[in-house]
């Protein structure tokens, strides 16, 4: 039986003029008569060698872009189109790598998938599971400080009255989704005892229940590609405890460049400063900002980051998303006690750089006598190391991270001392952060209301 023109799957092909038109046309011809596809649009994207004039391409009476440019061509038939995948017909000169990944991330984008002659990018399936409000708070890696941010945001949304849960998943989540919806129950002495039985204690719900005192869900995942999809995870389960608590707002957040496979109403993503600019602007970079109404870039120190990157990274976010909001930012220690007159030890994530500042910051700020400082907080066993340096402190103290629970807490205790943990707060060097998640929120409401009706 000859396959219904409405069970092909509908398509946008990208050609060019580097191929003869009689090529490009049996090769649609092709991709209709022998794989099964319905081209409902063609885009050209360039080159004239073998077509001198562009408006003479056509085939079967479908629309064909040609006057806007590729990614404005390809932007318009997304919008025009409701199609299933993008097909790429086109190559080497008209496309490179770079022009490629950034078709890719605008038909990702829209929710679309995107095939070439031997690969395919799969649009990511995040299906919405929540009938509250929802923000997703992304990262555009590991160590860009997106759980600091995260924590800032549910405590600046708590103390506007919002009522809501934190919805995490990590590389070291419990195999079922663990609601702490008592965080001042979330001490050193609980983790530790957790670490005691064999449990990983130093998940991101733990982190946002002890710094933001906030109802938190934990869960895992294992892997993550290219457009941020997990490979496996157990968050859908975690978003039906999430959203079946009793509050108006629910943050999923991400781990690392990972994405929670849920639908949000809103996106802060979470860039550092010091990442190399072809990671947030290059490959599928754009794919994520451009899902994103609100971006954080972090790290902006002067000690980590040039003014002139920092230029060419805040103008490349606006080039790719001009409608998403950017707020530069620092972050500085905040410890959970009092370090008046104390002699301390300071275990960190941050580069060394970072770390000196971070020390400086609870000299001057808290009264701390800062001792010595390690940066190997992710790394067991130069933190071992650094700890022989912490003799003479009174007080360790740590980030709530993998090391910080298991190894600073322990060496703490076995030798005596004092342990306090550290939230990094981030600082607004430009933009007002909390002016952002006022937007950020009311985007999400605004949404989800839309959504719900």
């Amino acid at each position: 039986m000859a396959e219904s023109h409405e069970s092909r799957r509908s398509a946008i092909a990208l050609v060019d003029g580097e191929h003869y038109p009689d090529v490009t046309r049996d090769t649609l011809r092709y991709l209709e008569e022998s794989m099964g596809y319905r081209v409902v649009a063609v885009v050209f994207l360039g080159g004239t060698e073998k077509l001198l004039d562009p408006g003479t391409m056509s085939f079967n009476d479908v629309p064909v872009y040609v006057d806007s440019g590729m990614l404005e061509g390809l932007r318009v038939a997304l919008a025009r189109h409701r199609v299933e995948e993008v097909v790429d017909l086109s190559d080497e000169p008209i496309l490179g790598y770079r022009e490629r990944f950034r078709l890719i991330s605008e038909t990702l984008a829209h929710g679309v998938s995107y095939r070439g002659a031997d690969f395919c990018f799969r649009s990511p399936d995040r299906p919405y599971l929540c009938e509250k409000a929802s923000i997703g708070v992304w990262g555009s890696g590991k160590r860009v400080g997106k759980t600091a941010i995260s924590g800032h945001l549910a405590r600046y949304l708590l103390s506007k009255g919002t009522r809501l849960c934190v919805c995490t998943m990590g590389r070291g989540g419990p195999p079922d989704p663990e609601l702490l919806d008592v965080p001042l129950e979330v001490t050193d002495e609980y983790l530790r005892g957790r670490v005691e039985r064999g449990d990983h204690a130093a998940s991101d719900h733990f982190e946002n229940a002890m710094m933001g005192q906030v109802v938190a869900v934990g869960c895992r995942r294992c892997g993550g590609g290219m457009a941020g999809e997990p490979f496996c995870s157990n968050v859908r389960q975690g978003a039906g405890v999430a959203c079946g608590l009793d509050v108006d707002t629910v943050i999923f957040e991400g781990s690392g460049a990972a994405i929670p496979p849920v639908g949000v109403d809103a996106v802060l993503l979470t860039v550092s400063a010091a990442q190399p600019l072809e990671y947030i602007l290059g490959y599928l970079g754009p794919y994520r900002l451009l899902l994103s109404d609100l971006v954080v870039v972090t790290m902006c120190e002067k000690s980590l980051v040039s003014s002139a990157k920092l230029v060419n990274l805040i103008d490349g976010i606006h080039a790719i998303n001009p409608k998403a909001k950017v707020v530069k930012t620092v972050f500085r220690p905040r410890p959970l006690d009092d370090l008046r007159g104390k002699k301390v030890f300071l275990a960190s994530t941050a580069p060394a750089e970072a770390v000196e500042v971070q020390g400086r910051h609870l000299a001057r700020q808290h009264g701390a006598l800062v001792m010595g400082t390690s940066p190997n907080l992710a790394d067991r066993r130069k933190l071992e190391e650094d700890l022989k340096g912490a003799i003479e402190a009174e007080v360790m103290i740590t980030e709530l991270k993998a090391a910080g629970v298991d190894t600073v807490s322990r060496f703490a205790k076995r030798e005596g001392k004092s342990l306090v943990y550290i939230e990094n707060c981030p600082v607004s060097v430009e933009g007002n952060l909390d002016s952002g998640i006022d937007h950020l929120l009311e985007l999400a409401r605004e949404r989800h209301r839309a959504r719900q009706s």
